[in-house]
């Protein structure tokens, strides 16, 4: 199969970069000086930004799936937490805020499982801004990740022809 028809080219091609997706992660990138938010702090807004009016009923779906995955690796649910720009602030923009100092923290994080444990709620978050910016665009790229995976999905079986002609 030529390179330019693999799915998972064409959808490096169609779909917004997924930091958390190690085949486009971007490598040797700048991160900024200035010390991040404690771990805690940004989950606590995350725990805020489960119930935001701002973004859609999908993205914060997204969010609960991360702040659960979280959960489930035995860590404290975080007690809610307005960002520090405030309530009115651009839900989507903090969104995006931490799920980046997400990525560096999880470039960084040791041991080695504790950095698929935060890639793991990573991508749950980038999840949330695919949805939230282009809901068709995420659905589509999901459904050819899960095609890539399991192609008897992408349609039915291919027919059967016994000895005597029939057809299955």
């Amino acid at each position: 199969m030529p390179e330019s028809d693999h799915p998972r080219s064409q959808d490096h091609l169609t779909a917004s970069i997924d930091p958390f997706d190690p085949t486009v992660a971007p490598v040797g990138q700048q991160w900024p000086s200035d010390p991040p938010p404690a771990l805690e702090q940004d989950l606590s807004v995350l725990a805020w930004l489960q119930c935001s009016h701002e973004l859609s009923a999908e993205a914060t779906g997204y969010v609960c799936d991360a702040l659960l995955q979280w959960a489930l690796l035995g860590e404290p649910w975080p007690d809610p937490t307005q960002p520090p720009a405030g309530p009115d602030c651009d839900h989507l923009e903090v969104l995006v805020q931490i799920t980046e100092r997400l990525v560096r923290r999880a470039v960084v994080a040791q041991p080695l499982s504790r950095r698929f444990e935060l890639a793991g709620v990573g991508r749950e978050l980038s999840n949330a801004i695919r949805c939230q910016r282009d809901p068709q665009g995420l659905a589509d790229s999901q459904w050819r990740e899960m095609v890539h995976r399991m192609p008897w999905l992408a349609g039915p079986p291919a027919s059967v022809l016994l000895p005597d002609g029939r057809v299955l």
